[in-house]
């Protein structure tokens, strides 16, 4: 398990030892072809290690859908900082998760990708940037929740049958790369 500067360490003890067996007993993750539907964010095991085969995100890539909603929820955990057209930084709110991946979206990917020394810091959601942030991903526990362990919040979502969700207006919704809503 990777824990990156900066963040506070996490108990790891036995429950890691118990989650690596599970994951090893019930195999890795779909990639995104092989997803449980088209193009959902996916996994089974243990949700550590979910996000790393995932699709890209990002301007020109699934710009607007319930994959990226996902991701913002990442953001806004995390306190992600963007940067507007005078160059001031403003804290990414949770009003910010929209499901479009904008101007916002792309500064604040850049500022969590340089704060979680991700290798190429350009603003797109990829495979390394997913599998950094899945090892801050705690779970399944009852009902399918799923956590994300961020610096400022801790966010939800659920996995069922190996779909991620996201919670939109008090419904869980697929967290689909061609849908928002």
């Amino acid at each position: 398990m990777r824990i990156s500067k900066g963040r506070p360490k996490r108990l790891i003890g036995s429950a890691v030892a118990v989650t690596a067996g599970a994951a090893i007993a019930l195999g890795g993750t779909a990639s995104l072809a092989q997803a449980s539907g088209p193009h959902v964010v996916d996994g089974k095991g243990a949700a550590y290690n979910d996000w790393g085969d995932e699709g890209e995100l990002s301007r020109h890539s699934h710009a607007n859908s319930n994959a990226t909603r996902l991701w913002q929820s990442v953001l806004y955990a995390d306190g992600a900082k963007w940067k507007d057209s005078n160059g001031k930084r403003h804290t990414f709110k949770k009003w910010d998760i929209d499901g479009s991946f904008g101007r916002k979206t792309e500064s604040a990917t850049k500022w969590w990708q340089q704060r979680e020394d991700v290798e190429d810091v350009d603003g797109i959601v990829g495979k390394e940037t997913f599998g950094v942030a899945d090892d801050f991903l705690n779970g399944p526990a009852g009902g399918g929740h799923v956590t994300y362990s961020g610096y400022k919040h801790d966010v939800g979502f659920k996995r069922l049958s190996g779909t991620y969700y996201v919670k939109i207006d008090g419904k869980w919704k697929k967290a689909a790369y061609n849908w928002r809503g």
